[in-house]
């Protein structure tokens, strides 16, 4: 029997022969790992799996945005310290220093949720084998320390962007959903049911989910498996018990498009009718409902529905010439080019607006997962304030020089003595100002729908206006008002462009924006997206002398004149801020994401 046979074998693996024999690869060549899917395609369990069978030293961590650099490495023990001073008795290893000082495998469970400061704590290990442990020394990786890290793509919420120095320590292996035969034997293999018509309708609709076009992130085999177990011991299985287990199994498990009004129910129930018309339970008559007061299922508008669907669907494989379109909320099914492709049809000529509106989720859907790729979320700054606890409290962050300080000369240390570092994140408050005049068509649109999105993931825990102007200013999210990016997105794409280039108004309405906010922020600012080139209003520099910081990104020579760039300059310089050229819209949600790292 091959070793991944027996890996398969001995951890009840189904299938990943090619996944098995990469991660051997990468551990007996002693590099770090980086796995990265969607949850629930067994990223863990694989990792853990080899390692095991290898009899490594696994040292395990489960990032959150609370995971410290200070639980990563270690920290003093204060009793101690007071009594014996900096020594390594003293000193309490976090599972980094753990993994290095035993020549083991540190394995973090979702790296990109981890704080970005905790990131970096891995690049010294990573790439020199060695940290340094203030006031004790270095520590030096003992043989066969590696680091192993499972990730979520980037567009998952509570999901974070690891900087691409970490990301360039790493090998990375990425896992995406197995086969339909496959999930149908892992659903047996789980719920020890042999029926293999229940597993098979319970997996399709569970992928189902990954592809609809009103959810953005489906469910993962869990979800077959949960659907299984919920019927397993019925004795009978008709459309409305069906129904209900999909529900009770899927409901948190799936996340609704954010542009979607429907509700996951709905979406639950057409998806159960439509996988019922390809499969049928063994032992059974194919379902069908009673009647519709036994079900409690309204079946025309469910079956609508469906037809509407599957129009969509027609729709698309016109468009895309036989190109797939298929995947999770997390655009699984759109391959590096294919969002192109989608964005491509749809600021085509070619075109009509039936057409235009089939295709519009899944444009929003493309945008999503490129902004989400672009955007630094989860990145922050953060400043640090002393506290004292006004009860016993036990923290790792500590000041430790400043508790000696307030305990020097008193027989007793006293709790109100410690001196807590409190890391207090830097808030924002930005106004983005676009120029939608004539300058703006087509592929411009598309990259200023972009810039927005990605803006909104890296501000999702701040506030943040969106302003255009043309002739007039017009507020399309206000600084405090709570939207989802797919409706933002929306809004960009059908905001009336042309006309007129009256800067000062939307200066002027920025503004507004940012002084309405009576939230405490650390920074508030504006940031404005023009050719520079005012053919309205009055004179802008007044209004910009007038912002306590303002950007101004410039995009071209407006005009093909060098007054343009002139103005530009000058409203940074009134507006203390900085200004940057851009040649094309292709770089402007970089350059965005350049400005918010100032």
């Amino acid at each position: 029997m091959s070793i991944i046979e027996d890996i398969k074998s001995k951890y009840g693996i189904v299938g990943r022969d090619v996944e098995l024999a990469m991660i051997l690869n990468a551990i007996t060549s002693n590099k770090h790992l980086l796995l990265e899917g969607p949850v629930g395609v067994g990223k863990t369990k694989l990792a853990l799996a080899v390692t095991s069978y290898l009899n490594r030293s696994i040292y395990r961590v489960d990032g959150d945005e609370r995971y410290t650099e200070t639980k990563l490495t270690g920290w003093f023990d204060p009793p101690i310290v007071l009594s014996k001073g900096y020594v390594w008795d003293a000193f309490i290893p976090g599972p980094l220093t753990q993994a290095m000082l035993n020549g083991g495998i540190l394995f973090i469970n979702e790296l990109n949720r981890m704080p970005e400061g905790t990131q970096n704590v891995l690049l010294p290990a990573m790439d020199e084998g060695k940290i340094v442990i203030p006031r004790l020394g270095e520590i030096q990786a003992r043989p066969g320390f590696i680091v192993i890290a499972t990730q979520n793509p980037e567009e998952f919420v509570g999901t974070s962007r690891i900087s691409e120095a970490l990301k360039d320590r790493f090998v990375w292996i990425g896992l995406n959903y197995q086969s339909f035969d496959e999930e149908v034997e892992i659903v047996k293999r789980e719920t020890g049911v042999d029926n293999n018509s229940l597993a098979r309708i319970a997996v399709e609709i569970t992928r189902k989910t990954r592809e609809h076009k009103d959810l953005r992130r489906g469910a993962s085999i869990r979800g077959a498996i949960d659907i299984v177990m919920l019927t397993k011991n019925m004795l009978s299985l008709d459309i409305q018990r069906l129904t209900e287990a999909a529900i009770m199994a899927l409901h948190n498990k799936i996340d609704i498009q954010l542009k979607s009004n429907r509700s996951k129910k709905d979406i639950i129930t057409e998806i159960v009718l439509s996988s019922i018309r390809k499969s049928e339970l063994t032992h059974s008559k194919p379902l069908k409902p009673k009647d519709n007061q036994n079900t409690g299922l309204d079946l025309s508008n469910t079956q609508l529905m469906v037809k509407r669907e599957e129009s969509i669907y027609k729709s698309m494989s016109t468009l895309f010439k036989g190109e797939e379109i298929s995947g999770s909320g997390e655009i699984q099914g759109f391959k590096p080019d294919s969002r192109w492709i989608v964005i491509k049809q749809y600021v085509s000529n070619d075109v009509n607006e039936d057409e235009k509106i089939a295709i519009e989720s899944y444009v929003c859907r493309a945008i999503v997962s490129l902004a989400a790729e672009i955007s630094e979320k989860g990145m922050r700054k953060y400043r640090k304030r002393i506290e004292y606890p006004s009860s016993p409290v036990f923290s790792e962050n500590f000041d430790l020089e400043q508790t000696i300080e307030n305990y020097y000369g008193k027989p007793l240390i006293d709790y109100r003595d410690i001196a807590i570092i409190n890391k207090i994140p830097r808030k924002l408050a930005v106004a983005l100002i676009l120029d939608a005049s004539n300058s703006m068509h087509g592929y411009r649109i598309i990259m200023a729908a972009l810039a927005v999105a990605a803006l909104a993931y890296k501000l999702e825990r701040d506030y943040y206006s969106v302003v255009a102007f043309k002739d007039e200013a017009k507020v399309l999210k206000s600084i405090d008002e709570e939207i989802n990016i797919e409706s933002i997105i929306s809004k960009i794409l059908h905001f009336k462009y042309g006309g007129l280039t009256n800067i000062e108004d939307g200066l002027r309405k920025g503004l507004e924006q940012i002084e309405q906010l009576r939230e405490d922020v650390s920074e508030r600012l504006g940031i404005i997206v023009t050719d520079g080139w005012v053919t309205a209003g009055g004179d802008p520099l007044d209004i910009a002398a007038k912002y306590s910081k303002l950007h101004v990104l410039q995009v071209g020579i407006g005009g093909g004149r060098w007054e343009s760039v002139e103005l530009a300059e000058s409203i940074a310089k009134v507006g203390h801020g900085i200004h940057i050229l851009i040649e094309g819209f292709n770089e402007l949600p970089y350059a965005l994401m350049n400005i918010l790292r100032l």
